[in-house]
């Protein structure tokens, strides 16, 4: 069995090392940056490449879309009428229910005979690689847990209708995503006058068996790498919670400061070494 990974980023280049050192011998990958560098990356990992997108989706027997949320449908688009009848097509991307259920009407509509498993990833795909827990639903979630299990891949089912495992996601993001927008605003502003280790100090003294500071380090610095597509998560989860007739009071509020964090890597010749310089690029940026 063939798996084509659409997206070779960090999540995807993960899962495939791990299914390959449990014995997955058949992957290729395609991604729009068409670099050396990409292809020495999937080559090192043991997975074919791919010229074009329609090459490696007729190709293959799976099809994973590990991309962006921004660009899922399209993406899904593209592929869709390239699906062999009965593949498998899984979409990895942190959607909102409302997407996850658009990409798979786009399936559908181009490929009736093709199976479609909405997937939410439940972890940091680092450093679990490819046994990251996975919810998945869609009429090909059973196949694409069967598929994957015996090489170790731990993918929960849920019955009913695709959107369940989305929204199991975006309300897992509304928290984190949330917390990460939090640290950065309260963060930056304490490094503006030199006190955020003092600020640390004392949430670790508030919560002493939870480790605070180490936490906060981590999402700023998964800030500093993935600025953009954080900040794009949260506006799914906002937009999955207006869906609900819920008003996003604190989704927004954190979406809209992932968003300047976003603008604010995106505007930079260099990026920021560490976590420490990227407050302190915050702290400085209008609109702190």
């Amino acid at each position: 069995m063939r798996l084509g990974l659409i997206g070779f980023g960090e999540a995807a280049s993960a899962i495939a090392r791990g299914l390959k050192q449990a014995g997955w011998s058949s992957m290729a990958a395609y991604d729009a940056v068409q670099s050396d560098a990409m292809k020495a990356k999937a080559r090192d990992a043991g997975v074919e490449w791919a010229t074009s997108l329609d090459e490696l989706v007729r190709q293959s027997d799976i099809v994973c879309s590990l991309v962006t949320a921004g660009v899922a449908v399209d993406v899904a688009k593209a592929a869709a009428s390239h699906l062999r009848p009965g593949a498998l097509y899984a979409d990895f991307n942190s959607c909102s229910p409302a997407v996850k259920r658009e990409v798979g009407d786009v399936i559908k509509s181009a490929q009736p005979a093709a199976r479609y498993a909405a997937v939410a990833v439940m972890s940091a795909v680092k450093p679990h690689g490819h046994r990251v827990p996975l919810v998945a639903d869609g009429d090909g979630a059973r196949a694409l847990q069967e598929a994957l299990a015996p090489y170790g891949c731990r993918i929960e089912v849920l019955n009913g209708e695709v959107g369940g495992a989305a929204l199991l996601k975006m309300c897992r993001s509304a928290v984190l995503k949330g917390l990460e927008a939090l640290f950065l605003e309260a963060l930056a502003a304490a490094e503006s006058l030199g006190v955020a280790d003092r600020v640390l100090d004392s949430l670790d003294a508030s919560f002493p068996e939870h480790h605070l500071r180490d936490l906060a380090w981590y999402l700023v610095e998964r800030n500093l790498a993935h600025a953009e597509r954080r900040a794009h998560e949260l506006g799914e989860v906002v937009d999955t919670l207006r869906s609900l007739g819920m008003e996003p009071l604190v989704a927004e509020g954190g979406y809209r400061r992932l968003q300047h964090a976003a603008a604010v890597r995106a505007s930079l010749n260099d990026p920021a070494e560490d976590v420490r310089q990227w407050l302190q690029v915050l702290a400085r940026a209008h609109g702190i």
